[in-house]
């Protein structure tokens, strides 16, 4: 019979199996964070949106519209314009609805909001509010959506540019 071992050796373990499991945990954090960062992006369009009103008159330009399949969670929208004089230009979320340049868009849209902080659903559209004291050309980039998605957050352009003519009177 044998008796067990009272021996107090301690033994080595490899150091090599430690620094594998961590090699393995800061690549899958690695992975989550690179992936928590890249959403799928936001479609843009070639086309450009023209639009003219009056001086001291606002008018209503969609530039960009939901995307099918996608709910997004807005954190702002930014607007990029250049114009020969101020304009005022801010943009505006379109409840379950779309529109092209009007002065009027509760015709189109069941309710004009703030976009921060909202959802961005299939069936709604970014709106620009474009008005200026006096006459002038505004030529605005597509807007630049800034969202979460599930576990995804991103900025991205998206939808159409503009072109608006601030008529005198």
């Amino acid at each position: 019979m044998s008796q067990p071992s009272t021996d107090l050796a301690v033994r080595r373990r490899s150091r090599w199996g430690l620094v594998g499991v961590l090699v393995v945990l800061l690549g899958v954090v690695g992975l989550a964070v690179w992936h928590a960062h890249h959403p799928m992006p936001l479609p843009t369009e070639t086309r450009t949106v023209s639009a003219n009103t009056p001086v001291d008159e606002p008018v209503y330009v969609g530039v960009a519209n939901g995307v099918e399949g996608r709910t997004l969670n807005l954190s702002g929208v930014k607007v990029h314009t250049t114009s020969n004089t101020a304009v005022s230009v801010t943009p505006l979320l379109c409840r379950d609805g779309r529109l092209e340049a009007t002065t009027d868009p509760t015709a189109f849209c069941a309710d004009l909001v703030n976009p921060e902080g909202q959802t961005f659903g299939s069936t709604d559209s970014i709106v620009l509010q474009v008005v200026s004291p006096e006459p002038a050309i505004a030529v605005v980039d597509p807007v630049r959506l800034g969202f979460r998605e599930s576990l995804q957050w991103g900025t991205f352009p998206t939808g159409a540019g503009a072109v608006v003519r601030v008529l005198s009177r």
